[in-house]
Parts: C-alpha cells; sequence; structure tokens
C-alpha cells in the first residue's frame, strides 16, 4: 500500500528471447510484455529509513558490461552480497565502483541521493555502470522544481562517511520504481556504521519528494513534464 492506505500499481515491463534452438547469439524474435499489478510496500518495515550494507567483496557492474541496462543479470549479480547483508541485519546493499573500488554506485536494484545541510542534493553521475532509472530521472526533475540545486558527479564512500560525521549530509535516500522514495537510515560495513537522519521518517527533502512523485502518479497534481500517458 502507498501512502494513505493507497495501493500501488507496479509496471514490469520485460522481454524474452522467443526464437526456437539452443546458442550464443542475439535471438533473431522476441515477445515483450508488461505485468501490471498491485504492489505493497517494498521494505517489510514500510516507509521506515532502511539499513545498507556495503558490498567489499563484490561489484555490480564493471565498465562495459551491462550496469545501464534493466537487464536480469544485473540482479542476479546483486543476490549474494544481498544476502550477506541480510546476515549482518540490514536490508540492502551498496556497491562501489570495480575499478578504484572507492565511488559509490547504487543500491541492488536502486538508485542513491545525498541531501546536503545547505539544500544541494548529489547523485553518482551515470558512467555506463550505473542503472539510468527512469524514477531517478523523475526525482532530479522533481528536486529541481522544488528549487534544489542537483549535481550529478563522482561520489566516493569516504566523502559518504565524512560529509554524516561533520553534519554536511543531512539526509539520504535511495528510489526505484517499486520503492518509489526510501529513507536511509544507516550504512553498515564489518568495522564499523554510521547513522544519518531521522531514524523514525528519514528526512523531510526524502518524504517532500516522495509526496510530490505520487502525486502525479495518482493524479493529485498536475503532470507538467508529461510523463504520464493513457493506455485504455
Amino acid at each position: 500500500m502507498a501512502d494513505g492506505g493507497e495501493a500501488s500499481l507496479y509496471l514490469r515491463p520485460f522481454m524474452i528471447a522467443t526464437e526456437v534452438g539452443l546458442g550464443v547469439r542475439p535471438s533473431k524474435s522476441a515477445a515483450y510484455m508488461v505485468i501490471a499489478s498491485p504492489a505493497g510496500p517494498y521494505f517489510a518495515s514500510g516507509l521506515k529509513p532502511v539499513s545498507i550494507w556495503l558490498s567489499e567483496d563484490y561489484t555490480r557492474a564493471a565498465p562495459g558490461g551491462t550496469g545501464a541496462a534493466k537487464c536480469g543479470g544485473n540482479y542476479a549479480a546483486s543476490l549474494n552480497p544481498m544476502a550477506e547483508g541480510q546476515r549482518n541485519g540490514c536490508d540492502q546493499v551498496v556497491f562501489l565502483d570495480a575499478i578504484e573500488n572507492k565511488w559509490v554506485e547504487e543500491l541492488g536494484g536502486m538508485n542513491l541521493f545525498f541531501v546536503y545541510r545547505d539544500g544541494s542534493i548529489v547523485t553518482p553521475e551515470l558512467s555506463g555502470t550505473i542503472l539510468e532509472g527512469v524514477t531517478r530521472d523523475s526525482v532530479i526533475s522533481l528536486a529541481r522544481d522544488a528549487g534544489h540545486e542537483v549535481i550529478e558527479r563522482k561520489f566516493s564512500l569516504e566523502e559518504w562517511r565524512e560529509g554524516v560525521s561533520n553534519g554536511d549530509i543531512t539526509e539520504v535516500f535511495a528510489c526505484g520504481t517499486a520503492a518509489v522514495i526510501t529513507p536511509v537510515g544507516k550504512l553498515v560495513w564489518r568495522e564499523g556504521q554510521i547513522t544519518m537522519g531521522n531514524q523514525e521518517t528519514g528526512g523531510d527533502v526524502a518524504l517532500a519528494l516522495r509526496q510530490a512523485l505520487l502525486d502525479i502518479q495518482y493524479g493529485r497534481k498536475e503532470d507538467t513534464h508529461g510523463w504520464l500517458h493513457q493506455l485504455v
């Protein structure tokens, strides 16, 4: 259920090869389908800050791969580290880049945003290894509509830790199709952890952007971006 007890409609498009035969090459025929279904909260805790496990042994994607695409292999690559995170009491896992093991990329299936005390928002730049999420793009547009400066750039793990410790970073949130916007309350790794934002609600910026996006999706506010399309 979404805010206010409303049922969320979750659309999941997918494409599968339909050519008969076995072989390693692109299929010459495929079927494109969309599953539409009601969806409850993405996380069992509902709209509460989630805890994130830092994957130190695995990477989600490498340059030249399929990291920017919404394909099954990208999600499969996150399952083992996700299980590791769950064993350590976390809800999700965050990956660093495959080359320097330094730059924050994204969660197992969600993009990340960092809110600074001056109101600016930073999100890792698209690099070919980060999913070019529709929700990510929508959040950037809505944040700019609300007067926030949104910066897309490389963002290091050290900057995350230091920013939270010195108070420069006031909120962290993730976004995705099913989760919409979810506040992040804790980052955990083998040797420590940091907490951020309001541990009950997350933060005002994340909640305001979530409500703004849901209002457009449910038709409560005008869609000035041309995102909505009538199907039937």
